[in-house]
């Protein structure tokens, strides 16, 4: 859209151009670059394919531009000259500097204002091209037919070339020995590049005419020509992309005779920081949106950032739903979008600030000792760089100013009219006509206001303080308010739409319970509830409530998973069947302990793959040589869940020592004291006093083959038979203590 207007109007009057009309015009002011020039290309195209007009009128006012793009169009015009025979008229308004200076060659005739410098071609792209390539090039452009062919090549050679100098010998002339400044007027000094004024073009006859620039428009007839209403007699090369009304007309599809309803989601509170919490919010919120198909989606931020992967998921989604679902998303900074909030921002296709908006700070960071915050490593920071810097691009933003907020250590200018990045600080200019505005100095994190997101592209609208109708209570309850009470209604297109109403995802009781278990510290206490709860139940089956614990915890941690897409149908298998093998090692098949160990391998897969990202999300960066954003989460969750394991196996560590042993059902399980006694002597199993005594009754748990368990006194024992197999469920009673172990036999 950026040039698409100021094409149209171009190309509607070239081919409206028929006889009468003979000339066209192209204006090239400022920096000539390879946006500024697509529309000067077209109008050659089209020049080129339909063979007229007969004149081409260059005003030329521009002291910086790419060198091989101005080649480029130079060259386009110089084939024209030749194979259509096209007169080229170049008017030199004050300024014709650095590459531009290239395109007055190109002239047949050649006008200029009262005043003006023309030269220096190499000015802003010092070392681009030698200095021998670059005058063999200039010269190329000279027609050798040209009555002035010969001053020409003098100017083109002095003006490319800083090593060589011009004196005045019965005209211009390159000097040939350094003998000759002694005898011979010099014009220019070795060292500099050649630029002239009006006055000696005129003494080279260079000059047609010397004239203001209302009176060479008048001349040729150029006059009539206005931006809103383009003349057919002159095309108009201007600095005029294609305005964001366009891009919301095009983009955002507005219902003219219903309700527009136009989504929105809140990220914010100033202090909240952006987590898996917020991604399962906004999962949501676009699931919401994707049936409800809104006008656009506003995506409120204010938030200081948070975690790298989270942030990544939510601009993936963000962007799926522009792109895939074709419901546009406005991101609007009210106050902060910093650090993993910029990131946001650059996957929605607009942005708009108000007035006290600020963007950036994106270096990544991690807790060192003590809880310190310390910068994370290059090769972490160089990955993050790479990713802001695609992300910005994906709505073509620039990513140089995106690369800025992460990297602290690179330097940026604006240098005519584009950011440019710098090796060292000693490059940036300082004096000259055009001096660099320095944007980000070295060690110091890009962060935009709002005044300077709107200056570098960043920003699509900037919002002024205005008063508007406040929200009532009923409306923010109910989740739908009038557009006009947002202050996004400030922006024309919006304030336009009618019947805009804002539909606010809010979140269901579901939700909200998924967003809580989804905190870090929540699914470490499910996690320390699980193994505490499963161990104490594991080692006294009279009890229900460890159990009930247990279970409460590990169906809450496969909830939570699935709900925030950590896992996949592959770990829920793996963790119920590591929980039946172990059920059927306690209850069904003594092995001895070969399928509570695979069991146990298995359900701890399971459980982890539940509790960590899924692990195709997960690779090593080769280029930065570290983990990539979910890689990292998934180490800093590891960490949590190490810690969680350790916690928990000190809990059950005091409650073995200190608290169980007070239980009978525990005594059988733990050291009471007395083992270590050489008086009492020492059992290799449980002491046999405590043990059921010969004639006690019971019944076979697990079928004894010959060992397996069985319940006496209420209570698990491991038992074997005295020879024969028993079937679980049969009456059995104790023959014999071997020791600390229990001999049955089937009761009769």
């Amino acid at each position: 859209m950026k040039f698409v207007l100021t094409l149209f109007f171009f190309i509607f009057n070239l081919t409206n151009i028929v006889g009468a009309n003979d000339s066209v015009s192209i204006q090239l002011n400022g920096y000539l670059g390879k946006d500024e020039l697509i529309p000067a290309k077209k109008i050659i195209e089209e020049i080129k394919s339909r063979k007229y007009p007969q004149t081409l009128i260059l005003e030329i006012k521009s002291n910086a531009g790419d060198l091989n793009q101005v080649l480029e169009l130079a060259k386009s015009i110089y084939e024209l000259k030749i194979l259509n025979q096209l007169n080229v008229t170049a008017y030199l308004n004050e300024n014709v500097l650095g590459p531009p200076a290239i395109l007055p060659f190109l002239a047949d005739e050649l006008y200029s204002s009262l005043s003006v410098s023309w030269g220096d071609v190499p000015l802003g792209i010092e070392g681009a091209l030698p200095a021998n390539i670059l005058r063999n090039k200039v010269r190329s452009l000279i027609d050798n037919k040209n009555p002035k062919a010969p001053v020409l090549y003098v100017l083109a050679d002095a003006m490319s070339d800083p090593s060589l100098q011009v004196i005045e010998n019965n005209g211009w002339m390159i000097s040939q020995s350094a003998k000759d400044t002694n005898l011979k007027s010099r014009i220019s000094t070795s060292g500099q590049t050649l630029v002239v004024n009006q006055n000696q073009l005129k003494e080279l006859g260079l000059l047609k005419d010397v004239l203001t620039l209302s009176q060479f428009q008048k001349q040729f007839h150029l006059q009539e020509q206005t931006a809103e209403k383009p003349s057919s007699e002159k095309l108009s090369l201007m600095s005029s992309p294609g305005t964001i009304e366009d891009s919301f007309k095009k983009h955002i599809h507005i219902n003219n005779e219903g309700t527009n309803t136009i989504g929105h989601i809140y990220v914010g509170d100033h202090e909240s920081m952006i987590s898996e919490s917020t991604w399962l919010y906004i999962k949501q919120a676009l699931e919401y949106y994707k049936k409800q198909r809104p006008a656009f989606i506003i995506l409120e931020l204010d938030t200081p950032g948070g975690e790298v992967f989270a942030a990544q998921k939510i601009s993936d989604a963000l962007k799926e739903m522009d792109t895939q679902n074709d419901v546009p998303v406005v991101a609007f900074i009210n106050n902060w979008a910093i650090s993993a909030g910029a990131m946001l921002a650059y996957s929605c296709r607009y942005i708009i600030t108000s007035k006290d908006g600020s963007m950036g700070a994106a270096e990544p960071v991690y807790a060192g000792e003590g809880g310190k915050m310390e910068t994370a490593s290059e090769k972490v920071n160089s990955a993050l760089r790479a990713d802001f810097a695609n992300r910005a691009r994906f709505f073509d933003r620039d990513p140089l100013i995106a690369e800025a907020m992460v990297d602290k250590d690179l330097i940026l200018v604006l240098r005519h009219g584009k950011v440019v990045k710098l090796d060292k600080e000693d490059q940036v200019r300082t004096t000259g006509p055009n001096p660099d505005i320095l944007i980000s100095p070295k060690g110091k994190l890009l962060t935009l206001s709002a005044v300077e997101m709107m200056k570098y592209g960043v920003a699509d609208f900037a919002l002024s303080p205005e008063k508007i109708n406040v929200i009532t209570p009923e409306e923010k309850k109910l989740g739908q308010w009038p557009l006009e009470k947002t202050p996004l209604a400030q922006v024309p297109y919006f304030k336009a739409i009618p019947n805009a109403v804002v539909n606010e995802y809010q979140m269901d009781w579901k939700t909200r319970f998924f967003v809580f278990l989804a905190t870090p510290m929540i699914s470490s206490l499910l996690f320390m509830g699980l193994i505490v709860g499963a161990y104490i139940e594991i080692n006294n089956p009279g009890l229900s409530l460890p159990g009930s614990v247990a279970a409460t915890c590990l169906f809450l941690i496969i909830l939570s998973s699935f709900a925030l897409e950590i896992a996949n149908w592959l770990e829920l298998i793996l963790l119920l069947s590591g929980l039946a093998l172990i059920l059927v090692e306690l209850f069904v098949l003594p092995t001895f302990g070969l399928l509570g160990v695979l069991g146990i391998v298995l359900f701890i897969a399971g459980l982890f793959g539940m509790l960590l990202p899924e692990a195709r999300a997960v690779h090593f960066e080769y280029d930065t040589k570290t983990l990539n954003a979910a890689g990292q989460y998934f180490v800093e969750r590891l960490a949590w869940l190490a810690g969680s394991l350790l916690l928990s196996l000190g809990i059950i560590a005091i409650l073995a020592r200190f608290v169980l042993p007070s239980f009978p059902g525990w005594r059988r399980f733990v050291l009471v004291g007395n083992e270590q006694d050489a008086d009492k002597g020492f059992f290799a199993g449980d002491d046999p006093k405590t043990l059921p005594q010969p004639g006690t009754k019971g019944e076979v748990l697990a079928t004894l083959r010959p060992s397996g368990k069985v319940i006496l006194n209420d209570k698990i024992y491991d038992a074997i038979s005295s020879g024969d197999f028993i079937d679980a469920g049969e009456p059995i009673v104790v023959v014999k203590l071997d020791g600390g172990v229990i001999v049955v036999n089937r009761l009769s």
